[in-house]
C-alpha cells in the first residue's frame, strides 16, 4: 500500500473483530511512532503496548469511544498503544510530536490491515495507575487497535456548523464520515 493510498483509505475504526494482533506488528507500529519527526529532536515520547486481557479490560473502561456517534456498540479492541510524554524531555512543541507519532502509528497499522482509533477522552490518572507509569511521565493518548469489524467511508460534505460534521450509520451498518470538500479548504497563494 502506498502512503497516499493509506491516507485516503484509512478511517477511524471503533468496532473490531477479535483476531489477535502479533507482538511484532505492535512493535512495528511503535517503531513508526518512534521514527516520527520530533521538535528539536528531543524525542520525549515513549509507548506502552497492551494486549493482555486484564489491563485491556481496565483500559477499555477508562476511555470514551465515538462521543458523537449515536448508539455505538463497540466491539472491544485487541490491543492498545498508550502514548507517554517524558516530562523531563518535554518541549514547547511536544503536543505536535504526539500527534505526528500517532498518525505514523495509525498509518503503519492500516498498512497491515489493522484499524485504529486515537482516544484523547481518557482517564489519564487511572490509566497511569493501571500501567504503573512513573510520575515523570504523562499519559497523552491511547490508540485502540484491532482488525476492522465495521466499514467506514469518508464523504465530501459542506460543513458550516457542528451538526454538519455528525457521523451517520446506514441500514447496512456502514459508518459515513463527512469530510470538508478539498475546494472549500484549499487556498492558493493567499486566502
Amino acid at each position: 500500500m502506498k502512503v497516499n493510498e493509506a491516507i485516503v483509505s484509512r478511517r477511524t475504526i471503533r468496532q473490531y473483530s477479535q483476531k489477535k494482533i502479533s507482538a511484532k506488528d505492535l512493535d512495528d507500529m511503535v517503531n513508526a511512532g518512534r521514527l516520527a519527526p520530533s521538535a528539536r529532536n528531543l524525542q520525549p515520547l515513549e509507548f506502552v503496548t497492551v494486549d493482555s486481557d486484564g489491563p485491556m479490560d481496565l483500559i477499555y473502561r477508562s476511555v470514551v469511544f465515538g462521543g458523537q456517534i449515536k448508539n455505538i456498540k463497540s466491539r472491544k479492541p485487541c490491543a492498545y498503544i498508550v502514548v507517554l510524554l517524558n516530562v523531563n524531555l518535554k518541549g514547547a512543541w511536544s503536543a505536535y510530536d504526539c500527534g505526528i507519532a500517532a498518525e505514523n502509528i495509525v498509518l503503519a497499522a492500516w498498512e497491515k490491515g489493522i484499524g485504529s482509533c486515537i482516544l484523547c477522552d481518557i482517564d489519564r490518572y487511572k490509566i497511569a495507575d493501571i500501567l504503573r507509569i512513573p510520575h515523570d511521565y504523562n499519559v497523552e493518548m491511547v490508540i485502540s487497535l484491532g482488525y476492522p469489524g465495521e466499514v467506514c467511508v469518508a464523504e465530501d460534505a459542506e460543513i458550516k456548523k457542528m451538526d454538519d460534521a455528525a457521523y451517520s450509520r446506514d441500514k447496512k451498518g456502514v459508518l459515513h464520515v463527512p469530510k470538508r470538500n478539498l475546494s472549500s479548504i484549499i487556498h492558493r497563494n493567499r486566502f
